[in-house]
Order: structure tokens, then sequence, then C-alpha cells
């Protein structure tokens, strides 16, 4: 009898592990609770979890004769590595390859794996990131060389100040404000910059449009407290983000004067692609991926642009995201029936490149600048696109359903 209740209590603490772990990779409610339910069966097990953006509620046991857990998550930014090899440990107990002690053991190992990519890595791949959606966003080669300084300013600010404990409470606003000073002070002394767009691409990494939108599919499948909890959150971000931007540019018109806006010559269309297979290589690092997922981040990415381009020549937003997510989807999925790995690997990557953050964030200074009628369109276009992305991964579940929920 000891030794069964022994057992039960491993099982429980191998599945609050998992779910913590994966919860603070950025794994939403409805994948964690349908993923963690699997493995109560595997146990035979009673019970339920409920996932919210910063906790886990579960209930485990026998029957009627159940325990309940709370376990504190920390908000973290997405790491398709964790959830990889957390999916591992998930294989090999579905499969009866290790026992409850390994799994234990290799859990422990996999939360207290520092990241595998150095820091001036990650900085750089700020940078790199917001250079290439520049390229996105019609910037010139001037818009690009600007975009890529203020990313990596962004990155140095925000891995340095998350170690601070009364700084990494502002990092949206002092990150924003330093980003738009900066941009309008470039654009006074080199001409030919558009400062918004700069700002715009410096602190694309920043804004919570993968936020807004996980928070839209997680109402839309019940959900309903963690979905509201994290669009409070992705909303309450993003007026963080234009408020600061606001200020910054407040500041450096009394430092600078008034600053023309000047649109340069986009960059020519072969630079879109490459700046794709940038994109991919960063997002890599920046998702703190696996190496050797790169290829994967890599197709999805080039599924979601292209696919985008395509469809956008027929119809327009949002049923081009819609369109455009639903080929990611079904792309991801078929990768996790063949290959027994989550579907995020493909899906997170694919769906940040469609996401409406920008719209939002465009919104937001549109009302700060008292332009209340273009901020309202573009949040109720904001608002339609992350509905349509929502819709589209539900199709692709619906046309290929998911091997694993993750």
């Amino acid at each position: 009898m000891t030794r069964s209740r022994d057992i039960r209590r491993k099982q429980a603490t191998v599945l609050i592990k998992i779910a913590k772990a994966i919860a603070e990779a950025g794994a939403p409610a409805h994948r964690l609770e349908a993923y963690m339910q699997v493995l109560l069966d595997k146990f035979k097990l009673d019970g339920c979890f409920f996932a919210l953006p910063t906790a886990v509620l579960a209930s485990i046991g026998e029957g009627d004769i159940q325990r309940s857990y709370m376990i504190r998550t920390e908000s973290s930014d997405i790491n398709l590595s964790t959830m990889q090899r957390i999916n591992e440990v998930f294989n090999a107990l579905e499969n009866d390859d290790i026992g409850i002690d390994d799994a234990l053991i290799y859990i422990h190992d996999i939360t207290i794996q520092p990241n595998a990519f150095p820091v001036w890595l990650t900085i750089l791949s700020f940078g790199l990131v917001s250079g290439g959606f520049t390229t996105l966003f019609a910037g010139s080669w001037l818009d690009v060389s600007v975009s890529f300084a203020l990313g990596m300013i962004a990155g140095i600010i925000n891995l340095y100040g998350a170690k601070m404990k009364h700084l990494s409470q502002l990092l949206a606003p002092v990150t924003a404000m330093t980003v738009g000073f900066l941009a309008v002070a470039f654009s006074a002394r080199i001409h030919g910059i558009d400062h918004f767009l700069v700002s715009l691409a410096g602190l694309i990494i920043l804004v919570p449009g993968l936020g807004i939108t996980l928070a839209i599919r997680e109402l839309s499948t019940g959900h309903l407290v963690s979905g509201s909890s994290r669009m409070a959150g992705a909303v309450t971000i993003l007026f963080l983000l234009s408020f600061g931007l606001a200020l910054g540019f407040l500041l450096s018109h009394h430092v600078f004067g008034e600053t023309e806006v000047v649109k340069g010559t986009p960059t020519p269309d072969w630079f879109n692609y490459i700046a794709l297979i940038i994109a991919a290589l960063s997002f890599t690092v920046l998702f703190k991926s696996r190496v050797k997922d790169t290829v994967w981040i890599f197709l999805s990415i080039s599924l979601a642009f292209t696919g985008s381009k395509l469809i956008g020549l027929w119809v327009d937003q949002p049923f081009q995201s819609l369109v455009a997510v639903m080929l990611v989807s079904i792309m991801g999925n078929l990768y996790s029936r063949i290959s027994n790995n989550p579907a995020s690997t493909m899906h997170i990557p694919g769906i940040i490149l469609l996401v409406p953050g920008s719209m939002g964030f465009n919104s937001l200074s549109s009302l700060y600048t008292n332009d209340t009628i273009t901020g309202v369109q573009a949040a109720f276009e904001a608002t339609l696109v992350a509905v349509a992305i929502s819709v589209g991964l539900l199709v692709g579940n619906l046309v290929i359903p998911p091997k694993k929920e993750l």
C-alpha cells in the first residue's frame, strides 16, 4: 500500500513538473490541458488541469480521492527547445522507455538548462529581425540599417534590464521611449529616414501580436479565464509600448525640433527572400529552438510569407491571413504526425510573421496623436486578423489533426 502511494506521489510530481515546464515555455491553455490529459490517462489517474498565463491549477488522484495543486508559473518568452525536450520525455514515458525516477531527473535537467545561445547572438538576432521586418514594411536601405541598430538596442535593454528588479517592471515603456527618441535623433542627423517605420521595426519583437492571437484562440476554444487574462496582458503591453514611444517622440522633438518623415525607395523584392532566411535563423535563436529545427522554422516562415503573398493576389485581409495560417497549421500538423514532435515548432514561427501586432501598435499610436478614426479602424482590422488566424489554426486542425496537442 505504501509503495502504491509512493508511485502515485511520484506520478503526480512528474505531471506537475511537466505542466510547469511547458507553461513557462509558452504553451497556451488549450494545448497544455489536452497534453496533460494524455499523461493522466497513461498513469490511470483521475483529475484535470486548469491553465492560466501565470499559474496552473491541478487536481490529481483516484476516483473521488484527489489532491489539489497550485503551480505558480513565470511569464516568459517562447522556448521551443524546452517544448521539444519535454515532449521527448513525454514520449518515453508514454512508451514505457523510462521510469518515473528517470523522468524526474530528465525534467529537472531540462528546466535548469541555460540558453544554448550566447547573449551577443540573441542581441544580434533582435537587430536582424528588426531589419528584416523593415523590408516587409517597404522600408529603404537606410531604414533597414537604422532598424537593425534600434533592434539591437532594444535587445540589450531587455536582456540586461530583466535582471534588475525594478527596471524589469518598466521594460516595455523604457525600451519604446529609448527607441523612439533614437529614431528621431537618427532622422534629424541622417535625412531620408522614416522614423515611425524604424521605431515600429525596432520594437517588433516586443509587440504582443502573438499574445493577442493566442488569447483569441483560447477564448474561441472555451478557455475564457486564460484567454481574458492573456488578452488583458497583451493589451497592457501595447499601451505601455505606445506610451513609451509617444514619450520618446515628445522628448526628441524638444531636443531636435520637428523632424520630417521621409519615405525612401523600398528595398528590391529579391532582398525580401534574403531577409526571410535571416529571419528564420534569428527566430531559431529568439525562440531558443534547437539548431536542427532551423529548417522547419524556415519552411514555416516561407510558407506563411509566400502563401500570404499569393493569396493576396485574390483576396485582402483578413482572409489573406486566414488561408496562409491554415496552410501553416496543416503543414505543422503533418510535421507533428510524421516526426512525433510538437506542431508548435512550425506553428509559432509561421504565425509570428502574420500576427496583427503592428496593426494594434499603429492603432494606439494614432489614438495618442488624436487621429481617432484611423486608430479605431486599425484596431478593428487588427482584431479581424487575429480572429482570422485563430480560425485558420482551427480549420487546419480539422483538416489534419495534430498527433500531439503541444
